[in-house]
């Protein structure tokens, strides 16, 4: 009986180990996993500069990792059965006791800092140029108001002292505002104001710090465009038993003309085609613009400028009743010829430089040249 197991431990083995790259090999390759939102290794090129160096192994088994055959799944019923022994942490993603999903937050001074210090330059010559009021707007994310109930073990930093500190490193400014939503989002936790499965807010909390803001209200009621979301932190944790999210839109603010990266035109804001993909996010803006110009209020005296990450594409909507223009720069996308585009577009008499925490926290995100 010990040798039959023995032997069948050893099949499996050896099964596994020749199986599964010959299957992969023989599958047709995928460039993206939609499910894990993640672009997928493809075949190395075999070489014998490539085998010298280790490269080609190095790469195969990343490859083998990315295409192997109902990876998805697999790591679906690794990732149940992990939770079902008590794990509560999946690739830097938390879930709570609602079954909420959130990406953990550790404070990194030095590139909280330096996003500052880009932004302070750039304001400065932008007030002293253009005559152009700047505003750093700082967004929290999800954990920062339901991070009580996530394990007590788990590594995660309060945002309340950071976003303090940014307010504090520029309030003697008088040439850059500042502003965060976190207390009128934290007064409203108990609503719809984040996803679960997604590190987005939902409009719902876009609408609430406009409204906030601006010292404004907005028309209408939110439309149900979508129950089947499952957002970027579903694609990291990977919990098949997870609820799907909701995503809902003030349609008052969608009938305006946008430009797109250059060669797109649409009439509207929102993008129903979008629905029918992985990312449903992307029904706001048509997807993830590097640059783009709205159409706003043709009544309003003033554009505006935004330097933004995708938080802004649920928030950016509601601007259309404030802004004759709106022009939308993503910084990590566009390196924008600022002195050439502010001398082409003299309406411009604002600047907001919007994005969430967790964004100016982990990348050199207002890396824009201050020199216009």
């Amino acid at each position: 009986m010990n040798n039959i197991l023995k032997f069948l431990t050893m099949a499996l083995f050896f099964g596994f180990i020749f199986i599964v790259p010959i299957t992969t090999l023989s599958t047709p390759d995928k460039k993206i996993n939609e499910i894990e939102n993640k672009i997928l290794t493809q075949l190395p090129r075999l070489s014998w500069d490539n085998i010298t160096s280790k490269k080609f192994m190095t790469e195969f088994d990343k490859y083998t990792a990315d295409q192997f055959p109902l990876r998805s799944e697999f790591l679906e019923i690794k990732n149940s059965y992990s939770y079902f022994l008590g794990q509560r942490e999946f690739r830097d993603i938390y879930i709570n006791n609602d079954d909420r999903l959130m990406e953990k937050f550790t404070f990194n001074k030095s590139i909280i800092d330096k996003n500052i210090s880009q932004v302070i330059n750039l304001t400065k010559n932008l007030d002293s140029i253009y005559n152009i009021n700047s505003t750093l707007m700082v967004i929290p994310t999800s954990i920062a108001f339901y991070g009580e109930s996530i394990p007590y073990w788990a590594i995660n930093d309060d945002q309340k002292p950071v976003v303090d500190y940014i307010s504090s490193e520029t309030k003697e400014l008088d040439f850059l505002n500042f502003y965060s939503p976190y207390d009128v989002l934290k007064e409203n936790k108990d609503k719809y104001i984040y996803f679960n499965t997604d590190h987005h807010w939902t409009q719902l909390g876009a609408k609430l710090a406009y409204e906030d803001m601006f010292n404004t209200t907005v028309e209408g009621n939110p439309t149900k465009v979508s129950d089947d979301f499952y957002g970027t932190y579903y694609s990291k944790a990977l919990l098949p038993n997870l609820k799907s999210d909701t995503i809902v839109a003030y349609e008052d603010y969608n009938n305006f003309k946008i430009e797109m990266d250059f060669d797109k035109n649409y009439d509207t804001l929102y993008d129903k085609d979008k629905l029918q993909g992985k990312n449903k996010y992307q029904y706001f803006l048509h997807g993830d613009p590097a640059f783009a110009v709205i159409e706003g209020n043709p009544s309003a005296k003033d554009e505006v400028i935004i330097f933004k990450d995708s938080y802004a594409h649920s928030f950016i909507p509601f601007l259309t009743k404030d802004f004759k223009k709106i022009h939308v720069v993503d910084p990590r996308y566009y390196n924008i010829d600022l002195k050439d585009y502010l001398s082409k577009n003299k309406d411009i008499a604002q600047a907001i430089f919007m994005s969430n925490i967790q964004t100016i926290n982990t990348s050199d995100f207002y890396n824009i040249s201050p020199t216009i």
